[in-house]
């Protein structure tokens, strides 16, 4: 049934999703679609939160189960919410734990087939749930691509493919993964175990490295599903420049978890070629912020002497090229 007309009115906007829907006829090549949950997790981002909602309402999905866990947000994120409550089927604003704490309170909720959690300054594209019900498979992950973008930059564009999340390959952190391209088999996601609420910033990663040793199976689909937004406050832009300690102290469990036995190879290269590279480099980027271009150099290369597997890194390079060389020119 059309939503659009139904909705409260998005005033001046205009586009995907304030005056647009998918069309329901979309739905009517069968009579029966699986049970789909969104979890949105959500503290104070009012500025973006009814963006979030229309666009996961306004597909007109016939079997939507919309669960909302807010934070007991102090912006005007409680009043948006209020204005289609009508068409959530559960929400709450209490204080938590966190964001992950958040997602397990939503799971604890759900009772649909496929899952994900679409934060609250992300929102899904057009026919999003039509295109994962279609490719969907009991006991399968679809995994599709997700559009990154700068609301101050519109010139921006990058379309992110998740590819090779074999087992082996996202542990060694080699597979391309982003999460809200990533929908689940419900009962996957409660076989697996919670995620975990002391994590900061990478309780997904770290959850999904379990996930995927013991759900192998995913389907790999072509089209964009979510539209991922980068701004001042997002957590992604914090990770960018964060030292990896909880990847890395996550990392050394691993070897000792006897889930992970067959993976020590993978583990250990991720370790060395990745995470502590990533921790050493970020180290010097904060003690050496600050300096004029010819200490920075100079330091960098200090650097190279002081800590040589370094130099097997592509990070090294990376950071030197984008942060110390182009000052340079």
């Amino acid at each position: 049934m059309s939503l659009l007309n139904k909705l409260p009115s998005a005033g001046q906007k205009r586009g995907w999703p304030w005056d647009e829907e998918v069309k329901d006829d979309i739905y009517s090549s069968k009579t029966q679609w699986p049970k789909i949950s969104i979890v949105t997790p959500s503290y104070n981002q009012g500025e973006f939160i009814e963006e979030t909602i229309r666009s996961i309402l306004l597909q007109n999905y016939p079997n939507l189960e919309y669960i909302i866990i807010d934070g007991g947000s102090k912006d005007d994120t409680v009043e948006i919410i209020k204005k289609y409550e009508k068409w959530i089927t559960f929400w709450v604003s209490e204080k938590d734990k966190g964001q992950a704490n958040a997602i397990n309170k939503g799971i604890y909720k759900c009772t649909g087939e496929i899952f994900n959690w679409i934060n609250s300054d992300d929102y899904l594209a057009p026919n999003a749930l039509a295109n994962i019900a279609e490719a969907f498979k009991s006991g399968y992950t679809i995994a599709g691509k997700v559009y990154n973008f700068y609301d101050n930059d519109p010139e921006f564009k990058d379309i992110v493919e998740n590819k090779a999340l074999t087992s082996n390959r996202f542990i060694s952190l080699k597979s391309t993964f982003h999460q809200p391209g990533i929908w689940c088999d419900l009962n996957n996601i409660k076989a697996t175990s919670k995620f975990q609420e002391n994590s900061s910033y990478y309780f997904d990663r770290i959850f999904f490295t379990t996930y995927f040793v013991k759900f192998k199976k995913v389907i790999y689909n072509d089209q964009v599903l979510v539209h991922f937004r980068y701004h001042e406050n997002s957590k992604t832009l914090v990770i960018r420049d964060s030292h990896a300690d909880e990847l890395i102290e996550f990392y050394n469990q691993l070897l000792e978890n006897p889930l992970f036995r067959s993976f020590k190879k993978e583990i250990k290269s991720a370790l060395k070629y990745q995470l502590l590279p990533e921790k050493h480099i970020g180290d010097w980027e904060y003690k050496n912020a600050h300096k004029n271009v010819g200490s920075r150099l100079s330091s960098y290369l200090g650097l190279m002497f002081r800590k040589p597997e370094l130099i097997q890194s592509r990070h090294f390079f990376t950071k030197l090229k984008r942060s110390v060389l182009q000052n340079l020119t």
